[in-house]
């Protein structure tokens, strides 16, 4: 098993124990919006989840969010976005526990504050605004 708690100090970030193997931290964009990372250690994996990465999406442009998710999917490296059983979207990385080094989990977290502070105005203005095009997601 990892000890993801002498990884978050090793980080620098602060984190709470929210249950037997899930932890959480917040982070904040440059924009100052505030984001969850919940890590959670499962079996010989760990579980790396900032939800909500966004706000309930309205139902007419749930499936415009959609298909721009998928498209930055392939873009995105390290990462990747997905929906949880209520709808909710949540960017997610994953990585074997065994490997999960003092540099990996850098690595990690790294990659999605990038993409948090890349993207979730992005996805916000699409879900939100249904004639906006975003010039990060090619068609």
């Amino acid at each position: 098993m990892s000890d993801i708690p002498t990884l978050f100090d090793r980080y620098g970030w602060a984190y709470e124990t929210v249950d037997v193997n899930l932890w959480c931290s917040t982070f904040f964009t440059e924009n100052e919006e505030e984001f969850d990372l919940y890590v959670l250690e499962f079996e010989d994996w760990v579980h790396f989840a900032v939800t909500p990465f966004l706000p309930p999406v309205p139902a007419a442009q749930a499936a415009r969010l959609h298909t721009a998710m998928l498209r930055l999917n392939q873009q995105l490296c390290a990462v990747r976005f997905a929906l949880d059983a209520d709808g909710d979207v949540s960017l997610i990385a994953d990585a074997p526990a065994s490997q999960l080094t003092e540099a990996l989990f850098a690595t990690i977290v790294e990659a999605i504050v990038f993409y948090t502070e890349r993207l979730s105005g992005e996805l916000r203005r699409l879900a939100n605004e249904p004639a906006y095009a975003s010039p990060l997601i090619q068609d």
